[in-house]
């Protein structure tokens, strides 16, 4: 793995996964465009790894209190972690992070299909995903906004929630995306629908850093020289991913979230016209 590969993985990795334009599409696209190193061979395990090691740093700066209140609650609930004697029980935290865990579950199923982009070389098929991903973006979006919030939300809308986010393994769909999309549909508020989406993100990464890693010591193979690459790609995906959520942040506040529906046609066009110079 060369150095300006593990750099411009990270970038991409970064900003694709923490925004709503697919990292698999992304990823395919980069492959055809720039023949770049496999994901999947030799020391491309431990650069996956380390991008998804890099959106991990870059969720938990963006949404500090959330990821350090999230923390905690999880491992007071799972009993690594006791309850000081006079401390506040928050039932309605429990409750959030109880019922999110019926979102989590159909996600974990998709790590079965996980390595599928890497076999993946139809473009055709990640230009038609990127434009459905568009499609689904720009109609969801043109809902209004919804009421519920931590205390309204339904265990129903979590599970509708994981479904769907369990399809973004598909190159051209984004896991993040249709977790808004679906949320936006099942009328939960904007932020709120914004904060669970990347607290599910934030979760998912954590279980698929040790899918990962698994996959790494497994078929990898791992040398020193793959130290460097791996520290820029972690420091270029949590940079570039923190950028991404205040970017996300700022299209939210001002309901411009349908610019990710016309990025995602332009990438379907964009994939096309590779399609056609590999042809």
């Amino acid at each position: 793995m060369k150095i300006w590969e593990a750099i411009l993985y990270g970038l991409f990795g970064g900003v694709s996964e923490l925004l709503p334009i697919s990292y698999t599409g992304h990823y395919a696209l980069l492959r055809s465009a720039f023949n770049m190193s496999p994901l999947n061979e030799g020391g491309g395990y431990y650069i996956r790894l380390a991008i998804c090691v890099g959106v991990i740093l870059a969720i938990n700066i963006a949404f500090r209190p959330e990821s350090r209140t999230l923390g905690r609650e999880i491992l007071k609930i799972t009993g690594i972690k006791k309850r000081r004697r006079k401390e506040y029980y928050d039932r309605l935290r429990v409750r959030s992070i109880v019922i999110g865990l019926f979102a989590l579950l159909p996600m974990l199923l998709s790590l079965i299909f996980a390595s599928l982009p890497d076999h993946f070389s139809g473009l055709v098929y990640v230009a038609l995903l990127f434009i459905l991903n568009g499609f689904i973006l720009f109609f969801c979006f043109r809902n209004n906004e919804g009421r519920k919030d931590e205390r309204r939300v339904l265990l129903s809308d979590m599970l509708w929630i994981g479904v769907g986010r369990a399809f973004g393994v598909l190159p051209g769909l984004s896991s993040l995306g249709i977790s808004l999309s679906v949320g936006r549909v099942r009328g939960l508020k904007n932020e709120y629908n914004a904060r669970l989406a990347y607290m599910l993100t934030l979760a998912f990464e954590f279980v698929a850093f040790f899918y990962h890693l698994i996959r790494a010591f497994a078929y990898g193979t791992f040398s020193f020289g793959i130290l460097l690459p791996m520290l820029l790609a972690i420091v270029f995906a949590a940079a570039a991913g923190y950028f991404a959520i205040q970017y996300f942040r700022y299209l939210l506040q001002r309901n411009k979230l349908n610019l990710f529906a016309y990025y995602s046609w332009e990438a379907a066009a964009i994939v096309l016209i590779l399609a056609l110079i590999n042809s």
